[in-house]
């Protein structure tokens, strides 16, 4: 075996052990910068319209060396973002000349300002997967000392892309795995608690015995076309918004949000949907992207939960006719404690039935709880 081979072959090794630990990624692309003759390997991923970083990963040459941050101000202006992402460029290793002339590199802003003052001014890069609006890619980085990457390095690094593409697969699948076995967990601690795992495109990748009997009773959820749906058309319009929302929102941004679904018997479910914090890592076609929990619990003493008010379109006027008629007062109690006329309670509890799609008092005390306001 030749030293090339050898060399080959420990980089090979230490790629795929970062499959399996993020802590061995760093590493693994400072030998690769070591490997060809570069001063820093980056791995990233640009997500959304605004391609901005998901995921940086970078390595030096020089273990003394530290990686420049790359300012979003310039990230947004690089003149090869664009390029690598045309179509045909997927899986091909591109070079600084191959991208911008020599005229065009000394007037560029990106090239000037940042690249260059950091002494990586040449590079070889490329995308290695595509996931719609995520790409993920690589970049070697070199001053003047060595100029540019040859031919033998673009070569060398083109074979490298599919064991890319496969680490990264593998990366997702067990990270993926042990979200799961974290949430399952935690559920398990709550008695009662239903838990569903969505992947990217909204279908149910996994849940426990308590969301499993759920759906399989049609207690108000079910599982259609492999998604998670509610029984009721309104109560499954807003779900569905939901989780659209929140799987394109920033997570910061909208850490979770609450879903309160309909049954044909009992309180309604309440669902917090939650957005995986490390759904950016996942590179998977199967990627997991949201948690939804299924609570069944009694709906708190002092009133009607606002968030449950507020799905159903109840008014303030409403609520409190609810909880008093749940609490068990008469229609003319009910007038006398809020000062209004018989006529007006009369009218409330009628939208209130209409909005909560019941028919009867007794199913009203079913879906909002007994005991409520008590």
């Amino acid at each position: 075996m030749s030293y090339s081979e050898i060399n080959s072959s420990r980089l090979l090794q230490k790629l795929y052990l970062a499959a399996a630990d993020d802590q061995n990624l760093s590493p693994f692309l400072s030998e690769l910068a070591l490997a060809y003759n570069a001063s820093l390997a980056t791995i990233a991923t640009m997500e959304g319209p605004s391609r901005r970083d998901g995921l940086r990963v970078s390595g030096c040459a020089n273990e003394s060396e530290e990686a420049p941050r790359l300012p979003e101000y310039y990230a947004m202006r690089s003149p090869f973002r664009p390029i690598m992402m045309l179509r045909g460029n997927l899986g091909r290793v591109l070079t600084t000349s191959s991208m911008l002339s020599r005229e065009r590199q000394m007037r560029d802003q990106f090239v000037n300002e940042f690249l260059r003052p950091a002494g990586h001014q040449y590079l070889a890069t490329g995308i290695f997967a595509q996931d719609g609006d995520r790409f993920n890619y690589f970049v070697l980085n070199r001053g003047d000392r060595f100029g540019e990457f040859d031919e033998d390095t673009i070569v060398g690094l083109s074979e490298m892309i599919p064991h890319f593409q496969t680490m990264f697969q593998l990366r997702g699948t067990m990270i993926a795995r042990d979200r799961h076995l974290d949430f399952f967990t935690a559920s398990m601690a709550e008695r009662g608690v239903g838990l569903v795992v969505l992947d990217r495109s909204g279908r149910v990748q996994s849940m426990n015995e308590v969301a499993s009997a759920i759906c399989c009773d049609n207690d108000g959820l079910v599982i259609t076309g492999g998604a998670l749906a509610a029984a009721n058309a309104d109560d499954n319009r807003k779900l569905q918004q939901e989780i659209f929302s929140l799987m394109n929102s920033p997570i910061l941004s909208r850490p979770g949000s609450t879903v309160f679904v309909r049954r044909p018997a009992g309180r309604p479910y309440r669902l917090q949907i939650m957005p995986l914090s490390l759904r950016k890592y996942y590179f998977a076609g199967d990627g997991v992207e949201l948690a939804i929990q299924i609570f069944s619990e009694p709906v708190a003493e002092h009133g009607l939960d606002a968030t449950l008010a507020s799905q159903f379109g109840l008014s303030p006027s409403e609520v409190r006719v609810a909880e008093h008629l749940v609490a068990g007062h008469p229609v003319k109690r009910v007038a006398q404690m809020l000062g209004n006329s018989v006529n007006t309670i009369r009218v409330h509890r009628r939208n209130l039935y209409r909005k909560l799609g019941v028919a009867r008092h007794y199913d009203l005390v079913r879906l909002l709880g007994n005991g409520l306001g008590n």
